[in-house]
């Protein structure tokens, strides 16, 4: 179910006003009945939810297992076995098997369940006992379709310790509805731009820019969903960490993967990257860790070899980075110069990114070859670039300058802001009168109305 549906905004809200009223000792009953709801909508055939049941049973009779024993050789097995669907799914898409569509969110409450089972061998989330709860952490409709990936240990203290917050109803509305203002206003926008650039077969220019109206709009679109989930969760009590924070600001890969998809990289962080030794080993050793760790995100994020390649090359841009800095880590240089090679990093490292992201969108490689084929020559004769070729009038043209200016602007604000907490302490005429001025604009330039069909939010396929 989409997130921008009236269903999905009838149960966000009256999950959260039936969780102000319920007593503690009963919440996890109201956020398993919420949960139900968001099943409900979703229509499924039997066999669909069957699936989410067998799965729920299984994870929780593992935690009940290591909870028992504490043996890592189990933990080890129940943990891979708790993933196996997913690698299957993935096996599928990559050697062109048949198989039935892939659950809603397969992707994140795997994740989810192998980190609940690793945390229980090592001490660090109690284990469940009453499937229900299980159930609330591991299927939480806020998250369930693109994320975050959130912790056990912390869900089941929020769920215990539950206090009605008037700012958590506040700024969580305010978060929500930013992502809303980002997904309506600015990525469903910039989406059939960037897809029409990329598919058009204009050379050149037109295709740089195609490239980088794709990079703004896959950030902007999944900044958009975490936002919203974010602020969902947030209203019902849950306090779900930041999963952006201005990744194209980064100056270098390893910066870019700690401020995109957070949570993701956090859970490859502490879940294959250390297990596997981490950097406490030789060079070579640990270049392979991290080329190990960057492909298990590629094959997580799709199945097809394509992100494979995505997902090797993040691993060797950020093995050669490595490699590169080690010469340079101690030498001391003034404040102008290291601002000034700061700069030129994230202009190098958003190139980079944005090239990469190339494979990402493409169904095959000899489809992402020939984009790039297709980049050259560039030649200031074909500038400037006529929006006639593109199918948008010189309003529409003018807009989208104006969206990517917002883009960066906003990102250079939030990089050392926090917009919510910022908004939620400003005086009431103020804080209103911006809300006033999102929804005029977003009523005037949003993308929604008669025969609009909501896009889905890229992530929610992986």
């Amino acid at each position: 179910m989409n997130v921008l549906t009236l269903e999905y905004l009838l149960l966000s809200g009256a999950a959260a006003i039936l969780l102000w009223l319920t007593p503690k000792k009963a919440r996890w009953f109201f956020v398993c009945v919420a949960n139900l709801a968001f099943f409900a909508l979703l229509h499924y055939t039997v066999k669909r939810y069957a699936f989410f049941v067998l799965y729920l049973v299984c994870v929780w009779l593992a935690g009940l297992l290591i909870s028992r024993y504490r043996n890592q050789k189990i933990t080890l097995l129940l943990g891979l076995g708790a993933a196996s669907a997913l690698v299957v799914w993935k096996a599928a898409g990559l050697l062109d098997w048949t198989l039935p569509l892939m659950p809603l969110g397969l992707s994140f409450f795997t994740f989810r369940a192998v980190s609940y089972l690793l945390d229980l061998q090592h001490g660090k989330c109690p284990v469940i006992r009453n499937p229900a709860v299980l159930f609330d952490y591991l299927y939480f409709f806020p998250l369930i379709q693109a994320g975050p990936i959130n912790r056990c240990a912390e869900f089941l203290k929020e769920t215990d310790q539950f206090t009605f917050s008037y700012t958590d109803q506040k700024n969580g509305c305010i978060q929500a509805g930013l992502g809303l203002f980002q997904k309506l206003v600015i990525a469903d926008y910039l989406g059939p731009i960037a897809q029409r650039l990329l598919s058009s077969g204009l050379q050149g220019w037109y295709l740089v820019l195609g490239i980088v109206l794709y990079s703004f709009w896959i950030y902007v679109d999944f900044d958009s969903y975490s936002n919203i989930a974010i602020g969902t969760a947030r209203m019902l009590g849950y306090h779900i960490p930041a999963n952006f924070h201005t990744p194209y600001l980064a100056g270098n890969i390893q910066e870019f993967w700690r401020r995109w998809h957070i949570s993701l990289s956090s859970w490859l962080r502490d879940y294959v990257y250390i297990p596997l030794g981490g950097s406490r080993c030789s060079a070579g050793r640990h270049a392979l860790n991290v080329l190990l760790v960057f492909l298990v995100s590629g094959l997580w994020h799709g199945s097809t070899w394509m992100y494979v390649c995505w997902g090797l090359g993040h691993g060797l841009l950020s093995v050669l980075e490595g490699w590169l800095r080690r010469p340079f880590r101690n030498r001391q240089i003034g404040k102008f110069w290291s601002a000034l090679l700061h700069v030129l990093g994230v202009l190098i490292n958003f190139v980079l990114v944005s090239l990469l992201w190339v494979f990402f969108r493409s169904a095959s490689l000899a489809e992402a070859l020939q984009i790039f084929r297709d980049l050259f020559p560039l030649s200031a004769a074909s500038l400037p670039l006529d929006p006639a070729l593109l199918g948008l009038t010189g309003n529409e043209w003018g807009w989208l300058w104006i969206l990517l200016g917002i883009i960066v602007v906003s990102d250079l604000l939030r990089n050392r802001w926090n917009m919510v907490e910022g908004l939620a302490r400003r005086p009431f005429v103020i804080r209103w009168a911006f809300y006033f001025l999102l929804m005029v604009i977003a009523i005037i330039f949003g993308v929604y109305g008669p025969g609009y069909d909501p896009q889905d939010f890229i992530y929610v396929t992986f």
